[in-house]
């Protein structure tokens, strides 16, 4: 379902003192959702410096293979097209500094700052709700650490 012609919102800032749902739970909820939303504005200075670096790394060859256990990261193309579209007027002086709204995890802003919602189910988490989320979660890391010692 589409809201003012926008399907996920990552451009306008809801509510400017949101708390940041992973410090209740623990996890980031969003997943990979995170990552449609904006990273804080660079200084036109830090920005010419990514240029400069991205066009070094390309010239060695950083970009020609991908990995393969990493499909997703930019590719060639990508950083040729990043390179090409790039506008130092495009960044400012001294951009307003949005520490408050960046995850220390992932660098994007939280999208909690653009979807917060004022209601919950309910009013408390309970404690089975807690023990069996801290099970499931025991569980997932072991199965991680597993496959981690197998891979080496």
């Amino acid at each position: 379902m589409k809201s003012k012609g926008y399907w996920v919102n990552n451009k306008h800032i809801v509510f400017k003192n949101a708390i940041k749902p992973c410090k209740f739970c623990g996890f980031c909820p969003y997943g990979q959702l995170v990552e449609e939303f904006p990273v804080p504005s660079l200084s036109r200075e830090a920005a010419i410096k990514r240029n400069e670096y991205m066009i070094k790394s390309l010239e060695e060859g950083l970009f020609d293979e991908m990995n393969p256990n990493h499909p997703d990261y930019m590719t060639k193309e990508d950083v040729i097209n990043d390179i090409k579209e790039f506008n130092p007027e495009d960044y400012l002086e001294n951009p307003v500094p949005l520490d408050k709204m960046k995850c220390e995890i992932f660098g994007h802003h939280c999208p909690v700052y653009y979807h917060a919602e004022l209601f919950a189910e309910t009013e408390q988490v309970t404690q089975e709700e807690i023990d069996d989320f801290e099970q499931e979660m025991d569980e997932y890391l072991q199965k991680v650490i597993e496959n981690s010692t197998r891979v080496k």
